[in-house]
């Protein structure tokens, strides 16, 4: 029986989601983004007898082609899907006809989700991991990570998850790195223990540091966003910086990529009345490309002679809301 997990590559939670599915099931694994979902089901190797596909949500302009290629894998073998990006209920409804075991909730990040759905299979310690993923995504105050929380010294696990968030987002370019995290996590270890987690987070501290400056004098305001085209790997730490140096409520980080594509990161405040995850996609396919996540933080893919018409749509559905 081989295991075979499929999981978020840019983030701590994916990668946390990644090293329980491991350490549970054991098997192989694949670290992709968004963009790359569909080609990863495709590829899923002939020798796999089953598969999770975890904290990879899909969005309005594949979403058909996910759901088909659900179904196909479904009949050869028992797939599960876990994730908390925003779904409707409709879509939620066709991914279980598929035969797929569903396990979504938007109040929890996927590390949980996943802890919870294979904690019969898992240490102990293994609650660490999904409360790195709660961490960094900004989710720790749901009852499920606020429970596990309570049973660690929370400083610690801060520390532990930023030390990892920071090494990662220094390394996000190199796929081999957040792999052999997701091998050495599997085992157990604590971020502080890695080779070089450390020190990378360290560096990663002073980009931060001097990021906050430059996307005063770099970012652009329009209305009630900033915008800002960077070369960082973690887009979503510049949209962070852009809302407090501009004092907006939505920050948008983007950098091109091969093939004439943007990529683009969205964080908002409890400011923004804009459930990012909702109208993301929707823009985003206005414009030739594929969106999707959360209520605060979001994500798309455009052209990028489409990203200032999708920024002004962006600023006209900010002044509406």
């Amino acid at each position: 029986m081989v295991h075979h997990c499929i999981s978020h590559v840019k983030d701590v939670d994916g990668v946390s989601s990644a090293a329980l599915v491991v350490a549970a099931k054991g098997g192989t694994f694949r670290l992709t983004d968004y963009d790359e979902l569909l080609k990863e089901i495709d590829a899923v190797p002939s020798s796999a007898t089953s598969v999770t596909i975890c904290d990879l949500g899909t969005n309005a302009s594949n979403f058909p082609q996910f759901v088909a290629r659900l179904e196909g894998l479904a009949k050869r073998m028992p797939v599960a899907y876990i994730d908390h990006h925003y779904l409707t209920e409709e879509a939620k409804g066709q991914i279980l006809r598929a035969g797929v075991e569903l396990h979504h909730d938007v109040k929890d990040c996927a590390a949980v989700l996943t802890y919870l759905t294979y904690k019969a299979e898992l240490p102990e310690a293994a609650r660490m991991l999904a409360l790195f993923g709660a961490v960094t995504d900004y989710m720790d105050v749901s009852p499920n990570a606020s429970r596990m929380m309570e049973t660690f010294d929370r400083q610690f696990v801060l520390l532990e998850s930023t030390m990892l968030a920071y090494a990662l987002a220094r390394n996000g370019k190199d796929y081999a790195y957040p792999e052999m995290l997701v091998k050495e996590l599997a085992q157990m270890k604590s971020p502080h223990s890695i080779d070089e987690v450390g020190k990378e987070a360290i560096q990663q501290a002073e980009v931060v540091r001097k990021l906050a400056e430059e996307v005063k004098s770099r970012g652009t305001r329009m209305g009630k966003l900033a915008y800002m085209k960077t070369s960082e790997s973690a887009t979503g730490n510049v949209a962070k910086l852009l809302i407090g140096a501009f004092d907006v409520p939505l920050g948008v980080a983007y950098k091109e990529k091969p093939g004439g594509m943007a990529e683009m990161s969205l964080r908002s405040t409890s400011e923004s009345k804009v459930h990012l995850g909702k109208e993301i996609g929707l823009i985003a396919q206005k414009h030739g490309g594929s969106g999707g996540g959360h209520d605060k933080a979001a994500g798309c893919s455009v052209p990028t002679t489409e990203v200032p018409g999708l920024l002004a749509d962006l600023a006209k559905l900010l002044e509406s809301a």
